[in-house]
C-alpha cells in the first residue's frame, strides 16, 4: 500500500510582501514514504504556471497591485501516482505612492513653437515643467525657438521659470 505525507509549502518572507517584491516558496519539506520522485507544479491564482516549473523552490515577483490584496498559489506534489495539493496566500502590500512619484509632467501640454503661450501658462520641455513669465516678459514666450525654447535656449530664463 502506497502512503503518502502531504505537500508542505514554507513561504520566505514570511508575512506580507510589498507589491513587485520577490517572494521564495519552497515545497522541499514534502516527501513520499516509499522514497519516489517528486514533481512540483506552481500555479497562481489566475492559473498560471510560475517560473520553477518543476522544482521544489519557485521564485517570483509578488503582484503589483494598487491596494492590499491575497494573492493564492497553489503547489501540487506528485509521485507519478498519488497527488497532494497545498495553498499558500501571500499578503501583498500595496506600494505606498509617494508624492514625489506622481508624473507632474503628463497634465501639461508639451511645448511647442507653433503653439501661443500665454503668461501663466505651466508647459512640459524635455522633462521639466516650465511657466510663462508675466507680461511683460511674457512676449518672449513665443518667439525665437533658438533662444525662448523652455530649458534649451540661451536666454530661456527671460521668459520662463523652471518649476
Amino acid at each position: 500500500m502506497k502512503t503518502w505525507r502531504r505537500s508542505h509549502v514554507l513561504p520566505d518572507p514570511l508575512g506580507a510582501v510589498e507589491a513587485g517584491s520577490p517572494v521564495s516558496l519552497s515545497a522541499e519539506g514534502s516527501t513520499d514514504a516509499n522514497g519516489d520522485k517528486l514533481t512540483y507544479t506552481w500555479m497562481s491564482q489566475d492559473g498560471k504556471t510560475l517560473s520553477g516549473q518543476d522544482k521544489a523552490i519557485v521564485i517570483f515577483n509578488a503582484p503589483e497591485v494598487t491596494q492590499d490584496t491575497q494573492y493564492v498559489v497553489n503547489l501540487t506534489v506528485s509521485d507519478g501516482s498519488l497527488s497532494s495539493t497545498a495553498v499558500y496566500t501571500l499578503n501583498v502590500k500595496a506600494k505606498a505612492a509617494a508624492a514625489d512619484d506622481e508624473d507632474k509632467t503628463t497634465s501639461y501640454p508639451a511645448w511647442s513653437s507653433s503653439q501661443k503661450w500665454n503668461p501663466g501658462d505651466i508647459v512640459n520641455n524635455n522633462g521639466a515643467l516650465y511657466q510663462c513669465k508675466p507680461f511683460p516678459a511674457s512676449s518672449w514666450c513665443n518667439v525665437a525657438p533658438a533662444y525662448y525654447e523652455p530649458g534649451v535656449g540661451i536666454a530661456w530664463a527671460d521668459a520662463w521659470s523652471a518649476l
